[in-house]
């Protein structure tokens, strides 16, 4: 399988800060293998309905490059994609200030989804026929001063394969919730604790979702640490500008999202997951590739 690597120059454009020499051993490595496992896979169901393939990585990691990169590859081999978030699934604005009410700790979005809209707009882009129209769910995190809102998207084109990725997508719940006691960053407090045990339980509304995903890969980050230092330089323009975080506001905000789902319990977990998760990539600081031997 031969790939022209002109066919990725709007993205080389896009993202200056991506390697043409790396990229070039990851598109061997890891981007076209994949691309073959998804086909093989897709082509086995003999079926029309789409592949869900997922996707979890923490903040930084790159889901949306490498969601982009998959994009490119599998039309120029001849298949249709649509790639969307976890993320378009948040509850409304209106739900959320209500959460709030019952329950202050959500100062952000965090797990707070409907799951039942997810596996809604999932079902109907597997099952979707060539001549039909559907309308699924889209989330502005920029509107209501970053509390963000929904709003609704046409599809119109039949996907061979439907990516969905999230910085939790296809966690579940620990067992034995001690682990969340055991001194980990964002878990300092009593208080940080027990929100993370509580959010741990909820995980479990969350598996008939998970249930529908028919490949899982899990972007591992090891020093998932690194992905406050990501987080700096994605922010680091808009410091030029006077605006975005500063490194204190980043390091609550990065936070609040590991006390919901840490990346060193149930992330961890996930990749180790034999049963559920069919691909592990482990990610480097510096963004670079590196699969397991028993890739």
């Amino acid at each position: 399988m031969e790939v022209d690597l002109n066919i990725f120059q709007p993205l080389f454009s896009k993202r200056p800060e991506i390697s043409k020499d790396r990229f070039q051993i990851d598109l061997k490595n890891y981007y076209l293998p994949f691309a073959k496992k998804l086909i093989a896979i897709k082509n086995s169901k003999h079926s029309s309905s789409g592949l869900i393939v997922g996707v979890c990585a923490i903040q930084g990691a790159g889901k949306t490059t490498q969601g982009e990169v998959m994009d490119i590859l599998l039309s120029n081999l001849g298949y249709s994609t649509f790639s969307f978030s976890i993320d378009d699934h948040y509850i409304t604005h209106k739900e959320l200030i209500e959460l709030r009410k019952r329950d202050p700790r959500f100062i952000r979005r965090g797990v707070t989804h409907d799951i039942n809209l997810a596996i809604s707009d999932l079902t109907a882009l597997k099952n979707i026929t060539s001549n039909q129209t559907i309308t699924i769910s889209r989330y502005d995190k920029g509107v209501n001063n970053g509390d963000g809102e929904r709003f609704t998207q046409v599809v119109s084109q039949k996907p061979d394969f439907i990516f969905y990725d999230g910085w939790m997508l296809g966690a579940r719940p620990v067992s034995d919730d001690a682990i969340f006691s055991s001194g980990l960053p964002a878990l300092e407090t009593p208080a940080d604790q027990q929100f993370a045990k509580d959010i741990n339980k909820k995980l479990a509304d969350y598996e008939p979702l998970w249930d529908m995903i028919d490949f899982m890969n899990v972007l591992y980050v090891p020093n998932y640490q690194i992905s406050l230092v990501w987080r700096e330089q994605a922010e680091e323009a808009l410091q030029k500008k006077g605006q975005g975080m500063t490194p204190v506001e980043i390091r609550e905000f990065v936070y609040y999202f590991w006390r919901s789902v840490h990346p060193a319990i149930q992330i961890k977990n996930l990749s180790m997951d034999s049963i559920h998760t069919q691909q592990v990539v482990y990610i480097n600081d510096d963004h670079s590739i590196f699969l397991p031997l028993n890739h």
